[in-house]
């Protein structure tokens, strides 16, 4: 039974009249009718009769009027429950972070998210930005925000939201600190304490060392940023991390920045999403919402003291390792 006949069937029977309900219907009177003849046809019923100039429902009709209400508020109800599901802002986003952004960004995000859709909720992953790339890849992350220069799968979009710069820090107990403006050179003598290798962090360490002519001269790896935080600040060496790590730590006089002449290196966070992977509502209100509050960040970058950089120009782009 066609249910195109059946809707046109129901406005006649609720309308009471073929030519109220083509008004409604946008259709002609007698096209309606042809359509009327042929559910009639398919039902082996007749289904209206005149008396006068009125329609009324016959014996059979009135029966089928009962069902296609009962059909057509189920068709009303679906409806607007789809309808409620499209613009519902809620359920889980798998959501990844690098080191730097995963622990000192997003949760603001996720709080302003939570703040204006208490539905939502995040499964939040952070680990190196070459991991977080290939969870991105393969679909298992939804959006994800990764700290530092690295080539990405041409299958993962790539954007940059907030610029963040290096740091060189130290305890406030080392001598350097009282030394004012330093060369490279015045850091031969000083153990590093650096990220893992799989890390972002350590390319910038090697780049660095490379570009300034130091040995390398690593005193520990440490597999998170708050450990490394912890050891510099026990004088057991100095690290060069994002600004954003050290912030809190730099503001409080728990650590201090070395200025040294010409190091500047930008450290960019970028959203990355895999293009193939349809984006829910929720995942794309996350986005405008990562947006807000990056915008936000970014009129109070925490450029600290370094006034020039290490090379006129940013780190060359490097392959996540």
């Amino acid at each position: 039974m066609d249910l195109h006949y059946l809707k046109l069937f129901h406005a006649i029977a609720r309308y009471g009249s073929f030519k109220k309900a083509s008004e409604i219907l946008h259709i002609t009177q007698p096209a309606l009718s042809i359509q009327i003849k042929k559910l009639e046809e398919q039902t082996g019923l007749k289904l209206f009769y005149r008396s006068g100039n009125r329609t009324y429902l016959s014996e059979d009709g009135l029966v089928l009027y009962g069902y296609t209400e009962k059909i057509f508020e189920l068709v009303e109800e679906m409806e607007k429950n789809i309808s409620g599901r499209i613009e519902y802002i809620g359920g889980t986003i798998n959501l990844g972070g690098s080191n730097t952004p995963g622990t000192y960004i997003l949760p603001k995000v996720i709080g302003e998210m939570k703040r204006r859709y208490p539905n939502v909720t995040f499964n939040l992953h952070i680990a190196n930005t070459s991991e977080i790339a290939t969870l991105v890849e393969n679909g298992s992350l939804d959006v994800a925000v990764s700290g530092g220069k690295c080539s990405y799968h041409s299958s993962v979009y790539v954007e940059k939201i907030l610029n963040d710069r290096l740091a060189i820090v130290a305890s406030v107990e080392n001598p350097l600190v009282k030394q004012g403006l330093l060369s490279p050179g015045d850091l031969r003598q000083e153990s590093f304490i650096v990220h893992e290798k799989t890390s972002q962090l350590y390319t910038d360490y090697k780049l660095f060392t490379e570009q300034a002519k130091l040995r390398e001269n690593i005193g520990m790896h440490l597999g998170s940023i708050d450990a490394i935080k912890q050891a510099v600040a026990a004088n057991l060496g100095i690290s060069i991390m994002p600004c954003y790590a050290v912030k809190a730590e730099l503001e409080l006089g728990l650590l201090k920045e070395l200025t040294v002449r010409n190091f500047r290196y930008d450290y960019p966070y970028n959203l990355i999403y895999n293009k193939k992977r349809t984006k829910t509502l929720t995942a794309q209100k996350f986005i405008e919402v990562l947006h807000e509050v990056c915008k936000g960040l970014g009129q109070g970058e925490p450029h600290g003291s370094c006034e020039s950089g290490y090379c006129n120009s940013s780190p060359i782009e490097k392959t996540c390792q």
